[in-house]
């Protein structure tokens, strides 16, 4: 989707140019994909006895490197976490509505297997810096993380699609 200014220049920034229907595709599909993937991974962390539940490991992490800030940890665990989420949702957004990618399950599945490699790649290198990195099992937790991503992915595109069609239903009346 080209997007032009009113002199008929064409636009690049799409963040500035985004409308309220945008924004919703991005916070409904970015909600979506975040809490379908955080229900699988506490799923997964009660099937295996483990925790690899994302906002409570990054709440012990918070409360590891920020002792003064023990009792705001879980807050900020759980706004990083969407925050993480709608960020990588903003990016599919950019990517759907602009023909890069065609909005279906199959491109969910990629995106999200792109996205568990970023994930991955960002706990990794969180987890090295932190001094206390011994919460838990990388081996484990970096599989399940790439596959959770991967349901984040299915549902944030799902999440998009449902919206897409709430929108354009609305632009048609």
């Amino acid at each position: 989707m080209e997007r032009f200014s009113s002199n008929g220049e064409k636009q690049n920034n799409y963040l500035i140019e985004m409308n309220s229907m945008e924004y919703k595709k991005v916070l409904s599909a970015g909600f979506i994909g975040t809490s379908a993937m955080t229900i699988f991974s506490y799923l997964v962390s009660e099937l295996m006895s483990d925790n690899f539940r994302e906002p409570e490991i990054q709440t012990t992490l918070i409360k590891n490197l920020l002792p003064t800030a023990k009792q705001y940890a879980p807050y900020l665990a759980w706004s990083l976490h969407y925050s993480i989420g709608f960020s990588f949702v903003f990016i599919y957004v950019i990517l759907c509505d602009y023909n890069k990618l065609k909005p279906n399950i199959k491109s969910g599945m990629f995106l999200g297997a792109v996205t568990g490699i970023v994930a991955i790649i960002g706990w990794y290198f969180t987890l090295k810096i932190h001094p206390d990195s011994s919460i838990i099992d990388l081996k484990y937790f970096f599989i399940l993380l790439f596959f959770a991503q991967i349901v984040f992915g299915i549902f944030a595109m799902i999440g998009y699609i449902l919206v897409k069609k709430l929108t354009d239903n609305v632009d048609r009346k």
